[in-house]
């Protein structure tokens, strides 16, 4: 169920060009800074903005130089910063009215159960909170049926603690229909992102996988001062003494602080940020740091006064370092070079 298009279009005097196709599942995170054109091209592809071009879902045309298939017929679901639910119904009745105008094919109690809304139900949506109401138009999308979910900032308006329950529900989701998901949170991309497409200024720049455009010197987020890698991995055994977690990638283990077991074999997403890794010509002697590997240097570009971001690989795997303009000098650091990396902190995301 992909869906491919190429269009280009304006919004007063914006102009918007973009082409693409999004994998038939996982989850595709629209990135880039406000007001480069993210939501519009959502809008162009759901219908709800003109444009001219071609736009195809799972070999249907949805547009064309002759028709534009109309919103209500395309078989998607749609999420906005604010949810635009019937402030007259309750939440039972939010959904039974998008089950009867799509035909009623879904099961509506497992999709509450999914979205963990059974104590909403009765309720009136004045009276919900941000996340909650995020959680009913989540679920309202879902009673429709959708074969393709469009996520525009969906979280810009709940608050921390319910942000990751959302996140967990989005990414279930995606397991079984894709998911364009617009944010300038990358946060939300490192959660989420198994590909990611970078818009500035109304074009479509880049597209690719999350760890090739997170690792990419060629691209905006390496050079970030927040930048990062992802790291596939599994969970290994744990610590009880020391309340450390062992996550196997490839070849090396890493060592996470850890309140409790996770289950062993359970796959797990390292995000290592560049800031904290440093480098070494040797393992070094009574270190404090306790994940200390072997790397080789594939390069090296400036990110700013005074600072290089240096791009390593770890077998399989791609990691940055951030370093000081005097550390590249006195370490001599080229490609192809052999050289430690201290990591000193590892989420897990």
């Amino acid at each position: 169920m992909t869906l491919e298009f190429d269009i280009h279009g304006r919004v007063g005097d914006f102009r918007l060009r973009a082409s693409g196709v999004l994998p038939g599942r996982g989850v595709t995170v629209l990135f880039g800074p406000s007001g480069t054109g993210k939501s519009s091209l959502l809008q162009m592809l759901a219908g709800l903005l003109p444009c001219e071009g071609h736009v195809r879902f799972d070999g249907h045309s949805w547009q064309s130089r002759h028709a534009a298939l109309p919103v209500w017929q395309r078989p998607l679901g749609m999420l906005q910063q604010q949810p635009a639910l019937f402030s007259h119904l309750t939440v039972a009745g939010n959904l039974e009215y998008v089950r009867k105008r799509r035909g009623g094919r879904v099961d509506v109690p497992a999709i509450v159960r999914e979205v963990r809304i059974e104590g909403l139900l009765h309720r009136r949506v004045q009276g919900l909170s941000g996340g909650e109401a995020q959680r009913v138009a989540l679920a309202r999308a879902l009673v429709g049926d959708p074969a393709l979910l469009l996520l525009d900032e969906p979280l810009s308006a709940v608050d921390l603690p319910h942000r990751e329950s959302l996140l967990q529900r989005i990414a279930t989701i995606a397991r079984r229909i894709p998911v364009l998901y617009v944010t300038h949170s990358l946060d939300e991309l490192l959660y989420l992102a198994d590909q990611v497409w970078l818009m500035d200024n109304g074009l479509l720049q880049d597209q690719g996988p999350v760890h090739q455009a997170l690792a990419s010197l060629d691209g905006p987020l390496a050079t970030r001062s927040d930048a990062c890698a992802l790291l596939n991995g599994v969970m290994g055994g744990f610590d009880e003494e020391d309340h450390l977690q062992a996550v196997k990638t490839g070849q090396h283990v890493f060592w996470l602080p850890a309140a409790q077991s996770r289950e062993t074999g359970e796959p797990v997403r390292l995000r290592i940020a560049a800031r904290d890794v440093s480098l070494t010509r040797s393992v070094p002697e009574g270190s404090s740091i306790l994940n200390i590997l072997p790397v080789t240097v594939v390069a090296v570009t400036p990110c700013g006064p005074g600072q290089h971001v240096v791009r390593l690989q770890l077998d399989e795997h791609i990691v940055l370092a951030r370093i000081s303009s005097r550390s590249l000098r006195e370490l001599a650091i080229q490609p192809g070079q052999r050289l430690y990396a201290q990591i000193k902190a590892v989420a897990l995301a």
